[in-house]
């Protein structure tokens, strides 16, 4: 193994050890979303990871199920849903550094993929939300993923068509590489969409990317299935929720709170609720009585009862 092979190990190492760090830092904090008793996002999802768990889901409108699966899956591996996301998002984070390196070096050269590595592993704010049941740290390491795969799609060779049989065609054993990275920035969009559902507002992006980036390198047409092919891989990923949704309540809808969502989306089919209604939702969800006794109260809540019933 070179120098730059080993730095780069030593920081991937470094970058789990602080997020295990973290977590036994914040573990037995009162003032933490993991500590007993408290109350937050965490303990949320810790809670619907257990109705996964249980086939179960009474959490429908206020989260997505990306990270409840993420923390129900850990718990299988390790027996506590704390400790195992803690482990299991270090994980991750020992690969991101990795793969940080990889792309720095393919994009500007070896000699930046050591200080990627550094970047990527030694940053505490990533060790401080991997270490913990909350959407930050996978949010992360989805979004450099998707980078790392719209870039690999960039860097393929500029496909022509030849000549076969008195026709000119495409090759599909040259061009279905391209094709198989815009599928794969499709996937991880709705990845991201199942952590938090604003995130499908990145799709658009990522497609007018390729469709701007891919005209001068494929031409129109070619860009432009590419973008459909990103767009299409996202929906029916999507699909499966969207469906769940309109069967449990009559209608599709997708929830998400966010300054994004509050100025473009608010009183469409993909932001339900306003915020004077969510929170009138999270008093009912706190306060004393009757599972049934809540959902009788919250049928009178916000313009979307029958979603504020979920």
């Amino acid at each position: 193994m070179t120098r730059r092979s080993w730095l780069v190990g030593a920081f991937a190492v470094l970058a789990f050890a602080q997020t295990l760090a973290y977590y036994v830092y914040l573990r037995d904090d009162p003032g933490n979303y993991n500590g007993a008793g408290a109350q937050g996002d965490q303990v949320a999802y810790v809670d619907l990871a257990q109705q996964l768990l249980h086939g179960t889901w009474q959490g429908a409108v206020h989260y997505m199920p990306g990270l409840p699966a993420v923390i129900a899956l850990s718990q299988v591996l390790l027996g506590d849903p704390r400790l195992g996301v803690a482990v299991v998002q270090g994980l991750i984070y020992a690969l991101l550094v990795v793969f940080a390196a990889r792309l720095a070096a393919m994009a500007f050269g070896d000699a930046s993929s050591v200080w990627a590595a550094g970047a990527v592993g030694l940053n505490p704010a990533l060790g401080y939300y991997a270490a913990q049941a909350l959407t930050e740290f996978l949010t992360a390491a989805g979004l450099l993923a998707l980078v790392g795969a719209v870039f690999a799609w960039s860097r393929r060779p500029r496909v022509y068509p030849v000549e076969r049989s008195g026709a000119w065609v495409y090759p599909v054993e040259r061009s279905g590489a391209r094709v198989g990275l815009a599928a794969l920035a499709g996937l991880l969009l709705a990845a991201l969409a199942y952590l938090r559902a604003e995130y499908l507002g990145l799709a658009v992006v990522f497609a007018l990317i390729v469709l701007l980036v891919g005209a001068r390198r494929s031409g129109a047409s070619g860009a432009l299935a590419h973008g459909l092919v990103l767009l299409g891989v996202t929906a029916l990923v999507m699909a499966p929720w969207v469906v769940r949704y309109a069967v449990a309540t009559g209608r599709p809808a997708l929830y998400n709170e966010s300054p994004f969502s509050n100025l473009v989306l608010m009183g469409t089919w993909f932001r339900v609720f306003d915020e004077q209604t969510f929170a009138e939702l999270q008093q009912i969800e706190t306060a004393p009585g009757s599972r049934a006794e809540a959902i009788q109260r919250a049928a009178a809540v916000g313009p979307r009862p029958e979603l504020s019933q979920r």
